[in-house]
């Protein structure tokens, strides 16, 4: 909301203007023009297959994909994610008050314009390359508390990908990775709104709770909004990592159905390679990723942790009211 929001500093502008150049080249080599199908706005979690899955969907010839448009916390922002949208604590949007929402309408419908282009790809010599463009899609980490704002002021399809909760928080714990709960936590909207009699519960959680448990928190607080709506959202497509890697022709070719894609062998090129985001990745993920081990990739950490850590990592979420089955079905 308005009063959590945070004003640019002076490093902040500084990295800001460190990618005027890289704009330059976007506007110097790229074009776009809107087509008669609708972009594309991918929510889903830091470190939860975000990469993989936007790179899977921009496989399509003339979709091109804007990465994280909405973080504010990056050392490689664009001057307009300096300037065109706030500020939120840690780079969360919890809630949002009129003014915020009026920016970050106006600021979505230029990148659909194409007036706008952020964190789109810049090496334009390589091969696949999509020089022009008529359909965008949006990966966002940070706006899923937001998710109803989207499906109701922007017209867009809307993915929601999610990730077993303990292999995407052991990922952010191995990396060292910052919490954002307690940002959710400082939002009295967005505790209202989300977690009601559970808040105190939540907060004891952040402090006396194993790294385990917070960093499940945090994935739930993340994914409570989006959680909660999808049942009364079925023209959502709800993604799950684990069926897309084990059971990729069936999602392949739903994914491809609902959104309107034709671009299904460059699709699969994509599912059987590491994404962009994979050196944060264990070397045996990575390496079952290439050697097509499809549980290998998806259920490499299951060694690491205990019957007692997925019990209590599932009781977390059932905290918020999230059924953990109805995030990934093997728990």
């Amino acid at each position: 909301m308005a009063d959590q929001l945070i004003g640019p500093d002076s490093t902040y502008v500084r990295l800001a203007a460190r990618g005027l150049a890289r704009e330059l080249i976007w506007w110097a080599t790229c074009r776009h023009r809107q087509g008669p199908q609708r972009n594309i706005c991918l929510f889903a979690t830091r470190r939860g297959g975000s990469t993989w899955a936007m790179e899977m969907i921009a496989a399509n010839r003339g979709i091109r994909p804007m990465n994280q448009p909405f973080e504010t916390l990056s050392r490689n922002l664009t001057l307009a994610q300096a300037f065109e949208i706030p500020r939120f604590p840690q780079g969360q949007i919890t809630s949002l008050g009129e003014p915020e929402a009026a920016m970050l309408g106006s600021y979505v419908r230029r990148m659909f314009s194409g007036e706008l282009v952020v964190n789109a790809p810049l090496r334009f010599w390589q091969t696949g390359f999509e020089r022009v463009s008529n359909r965008v899609v949006l990966k966002i980490t940070d706006a899923k508390a937001v998710i109803g704002w989207f499906d109701e002021n922007v017209d867009a399809d809307i993915v929601y990908l999610t990730r077993h909760p303990v292999s995407q928080s052991l990922s952010c714990i191995r990396n060292g990775w910052t919490l954002t709960t307690r940002s959710y936590l400082a939002d009295p909207h967005f505790c209202a709104a989300f977690l009601g009699a559970a808040e105190g519960r939540c907060r004891d959680l952040m402090d006396h709770g194993s790294p385990l448990e917070q960093w499940a928190l945090n994935w739930a607080v993340e994914n409570v909004a989006p959680m909660t709506l999808l049942p009364e959202r079925p023209e959502w497509l709800h993604l799950r990592y684990e069926d897309a890697v084990l059971h990729a022709e069936r999602e392949l070719a739903r994914l491809a159905g609902r959104l309107g894609l034709q671009d299904m062998d460059r699709m699969e090129q994509v599912l059987r390679r590491p994404s962009g985001s994979s050196r944060r990745s264990l070397g045996g993920t990575r390496d079952a990723i290439k050697k097509g081990d499809r549980a290998g990739a998806v259920d490499g950490w299951r060694a690491k942790v205990g019957a007692e850590d997925l019990s209590r990592t599932a009781a977390v979420l059932e905290l918020v009211g999230i059924d953990p089955k109805a995030v990934v079905e093997r728990w």
